[in-house]
């Protein structure tokens, strides 16, 4: 029951980073090649984290002991390490490519965690 839970997360989750990487690439694509490199960079590492962090926080979630609460926390800290690492790891091809990677970065957050706060929320309620 719960790894097919935590695969329908991962499957609505995917969907909304990839909608979001849809809307990304012609915004960025006015900005130049190098720059929907990098945003897409950016993209895909926090996108990959969340998918997947998320799946498992969604498996852990309602369970006995302190799997959720570890779970939660290395997802917290991964995501906060990439956020650090990518841009300083992208910032020797320039600024334009270090903004473009924040870009993308946020690109591949915000709806892989919008879906996991409304999915833990919803499933919360139910039970």
């Amino acid at each position: 029951m719960r790894q097919r839970t935590a695969l329908r997360f991962a499957r609505w989750s995917g969907a909304s980073a990839l909608i979001a990487a849809l809307l990304l690439v012609p915004l960025a694509a006015s900005w130049g090649g190098p720059v929907v490199r990098w945003s897409l960079l950016g993209w895909l590492v926090t996108a990959l984290a969340g998918v997947a962090g998320g799946a498992w926080l969604v498996s852990k979630h309602g369970t006995r002991g302190s799997g959720f609460l570890v779970a939660l926390g290395v997802c917290m800290l991964a995501r906060l390490i990439l956020f650090v690492a990518a841009p300083f790891a992208v910032a020797p091809h320039g600024a334009e490519a270090a903004v473009a990677c924040i870009v993308g970065l946020f690109a591949g957050y915000l709806p892989t965690q919008a879906t996991e706060v409304i999915w833990i929320a919803r499933s919360t309620a139910r039970a």
